[in-house]
């Protein structure tokens, strides 16, 4: 018998759960500042940089958004 439960599949990510991820080159870009200054900026604010490969590593995009949100408030003089 088969059920439509919303039971979770192994193996397959439900696309409610999964965050969007950009590599740090981009979001760099995005944020206008160097791929160096990106390191520091997560540093110091948070963000959390995740490893995909071996030679690669990306960021939450909602996170970068929520950055360059926070700093266009803070230039404007609007506080949030």
């Amino acid at each position: 018998m088969t059920s439509n439960s919303t039971q979770a599949t192994p193996g397959v990510v439900s696309t409610d759960t999964v965050a969007a991820l950009e590599k740090i080159p981009h979001a760099a870009r995005r944020m206008s500042v160097s791929v160096s200054q990106f390191y520091r900026i997560a540093k110091r604010d948070g963000l959390r940089i995740i490893k995909v490969s071996e030679r690669s590593s990306a960021v939450i995009a909602s996170e970068v958004d929520t950055w360059i949100q926070k700093r266009v408030a803070a230039c404007s003089g609007v506080a949030k």
